[in-house]
């Protein structure tokens, strides 16, 4: 698991540095809004 942390906090840190802050700032509201909705789905269903 600690390897996968470590990658993912790698390829984070490069597209970050990449795309700019925009992209970050998209990405992080498209997986803020799935994860509410998910919780909103397997609250009410």
């Amino acid at each position: 698991m600690a390897v996968f942390n470590i990658a993912g906090a790698l390829l984070g840190a490069r597209l970050a540095l990449r795309h700019g802050s925009g992209f970050v700032r998209g990405v992080f509201i498209v997986v803020a809004s799935v994860l509410i909705a998910r919780l909103g789905y397997d609250t009410f269903v």
